[in-house]
């Protein structure tokens, strides 16, 4: 039988014990990383914004100029989108948008 599941008189107690438990990992180990994390991507989309023109001038010269703004573009979409549904939208593949993603295009794509 599972724990607690013939007893709801004590399932807040047990979410509260959770919280708690996640809260106090959360504060010890995730603001540092988090911020750091947060300050990276800010600066990431701060130069798409500039290179776009505030997305006044999204292209394929642009992608082609500056492909790591990518991953800025598919994370200002609400909801971002997931590197797996841009593959499937874009009829592309994983490899192409993780390149991208990381500033490279492949050689093959340059020559077409």
């Amino acid at each position: 039988m599972p724990v607690n599941s013939d007893k709801p008189q004590l399932w807040k107690k047990d979410i509260d014990a959770s919280v708690d438990l996640f809260n106090n990992w959360f504060m010890g180990y995730a603001p540092a990383t988090f911020r750091s994390k947060r300050m990276e991507v800010a600066k990431d989309v701060e130069e798409m914004l500039i290179k776009t023109d505030d997305y006044q001038n999204l292209s394929l010269s642009i992608l082609l100029s500056h492909p790591k703004i990518l991953q800025a573009l598919r994370s200002s979409t609400s909801p971002p989108i997931a590197v797996d549904r841009l593959v499937g939208l874009a009829s592309t593949t994983r490899n192409l948008v993780r390149s991208l993603e990381k500033g490279k295009i492949p050689a093959w794509k340059r020559m077409s």
